[in-house]
């Protein structure tokens, strides 16, 4: 999922170097919020904090939960499960076993998430 600094770059709205501030910042400032430092900063407003959240942040970390949620079903989980083989089968053959693994599911290439942190 994206942080917050991630949407108010792309709109335009802060750069990287006020986000590395507002990092340390918020550091400093144990009880202050990413957002609460840029606002008191005076880089964005909070009404434009507040809309980008409820209009933006939320239903996109919403939906990308429910994605992710969607392929960890309970069939997949299952499936992706190796049993490992008794040591008393293993014992009475030299030779190896077929190997019984089942393939991880894969997630689609462009799920929405980013794993960059």
């Amino acid at each position: 999922m994206k942080r917050l600094g991630c949407y108010l770059i792309e709109a335009g709205l802060i750069t990287q170097a006020q986000i590395d501030v507002a990092l340390n910042d918020q550091k400093i400032m144990d009880d202050m919020r990413f957002g609460e430092v840029l606002v008191a900063r005076g880089w964005i407003k909070q009404q434009t904090l507040d809309y980008l959240i409820k209009k933006i942040v939320d239903p996109e970390q919403r939906a990308a939960r429910a994605s992710q949620q969607k392929s960890l079903s309970p069939d997949l989980v299952s499936a992706a499960i190796v049993k490992p083989t008794p040591p008393s089968i293993a014992a009475k053959s030299s030779s190896v076993l077929p190997n019984e693994r089942k393939p991880l599911p894969s997630l689609p290439a462009d799920d929405g998430v980013s794993w960059a942190g």
